[in-house]
C-alpha cells in the first residue's frame, strides 16, 4: 500500500518575532495600560511618561515659530515697499538687495523653528509607549514612579509573537537528498509538531525555509517550519517532536 515519508527531529519553538519595547526618550512613568501575559495588538498603548516636559518644550518651540514668523512677514512688506520706492527712484538699490537678503534669512529662521517644532512634537508622541507588534507581553521590567531612558537595557516589557510561530529542527546530512527532492515537487511540505511522549498532536504547519549550508560540526542542516498556532498550543522555547511530511512512496511493501 502507499507508505508515508516521514523525517522525526526533535524541535525548539521559536517566536516569529521577539522585541523589547523600550522609551525612545527619558522620562517618568506614570501609567501602564497592561496586565503581565495579556495578548496585545500592534499600535495599542502599553505605557504613559510625564507629558508636561515635552509639552512646555512644544509650546516654546512654537512660540519661537510665530516670532519669526511674524518677523519674516514684516521683512517682506518692507521688501514690498523698497521695491516700489525703487522703481521710483527714490531708494538705493543696495537697500534693497540688503532687504532682500533678509527675507531669506528670515525664511531659514523659520524653516529651522518648524523644524523645532516637529521635533518637539515628536518627542510627545514618544511619551505615549506603543507595541511595535502583535503579541504577548510578558513580566514587566519598571514599576511605575521610576524614571526610564532611552538607553535602558531591560526596557519596559518584552513582546512576542505567537500567532504565527515558528519551530526550529535539524536533520541529518543523509535526509537532505531526500528532503530536496520532495521539497523541489512541494515547497509547502506539511510539518507536524507533537508532545513530548509523541502522543498528541500539537499543531500542523508548513515548511518554511531550509538552510542556505550545513553545519559541519554536527553533520545536519537547519530547517524552519511555520504554523498558524490558532490555538496557542505551541509556546516560545518549549521542546517539540516534529515530523516532516515528504510525501508517500506508493505500492510500497511494508
Amino acid at each position: 500500500e502507499d507508505a508515508p515519508l516521514q523525517i522525526l527531529a526533535l524541535g525548539t519553538v521559536d517566536s516569529t518575532y521577539t522585541t523589547t519595547v523600550r522609551s525612545r526618550v527619558d522620562g517618568e512613568l506614570v501609567k501602564l495600560h497592561f496586565t503581565e501575559g495579556q495578548l496585545v495588538k500592534a499600535g495599542q498603548l502599553l505605557a504613559e511618561l510625564d507629558p508636561r516636559p515635552f509639552k512646555a518644550e512644544l509650546m516654546q518651540a512654537e512660540g519661537q515659530l510665530m516670532r519669526d514668523q511674524a518677523l519674516l512677514e514684516n521683512a517682506r512688506l518692507d521688501l514690498k515697499r523698497y521695491r516700489q520706492l525703487l522703481e521710483q527712484n527714490s531708494i538705493a538699490k543696495q537697500q534693497v538687495d540688503t532687504q532682500a537678503a533678509l527675507v531669506k534669512q528670515y525664511e531659514g529662521t523659520v524653516k529651522l523653528d518648524q523644524g523645532a517644532v516637529d521635533n518637539a512634537r515628536l518627542q510627545l508622541t514618544y511619551s505615549r509607549i506603543t507595541a511595535p507588534i502583535s503579541g504577548r507581553v510578558g513580566l514587566r521590567q519598571v514599576d511605575l514612579g521610576n524614571i526610564v531612558h532611552a538607553t535602558d537595557t531591560n526596557g519596559i516589557v518584552t513582546i512576542t509573537q505567537e500567532q504565527p510561530i515558528n519551530v526550529f529542527f535539524s536533520i541529518p546530512e543523509v535526509d537532505l537528498t531526500q528532503l530536496l527532492q520532495a521539497y523541489t515537487g512541494n515547497p509547502k511540505l506539511a510539518v507536524s509538531a507533537w508532545d513530548r511522549e509523541n502522543r498528541n498532536l500539537l499543531s500542523e504547519g508548513t515548511l518554511l525555509a531550509i538552510d542556505n549550508q550545513l553545519n559541519t560540526d554536527t553533520g545536519t542542516i537547519g530547517i524552519k517550519a511555520k504554523f498558524a498556532n490558532t490555538d496557542n498550543r505551541l509556546f516560545p522555547n518549549q521542546f517539540v517532536n516534529v515530523r516532516l511530511h515528504l510525501g508517500s512512496r506508493p505500492q510500497a511493501i511494508l
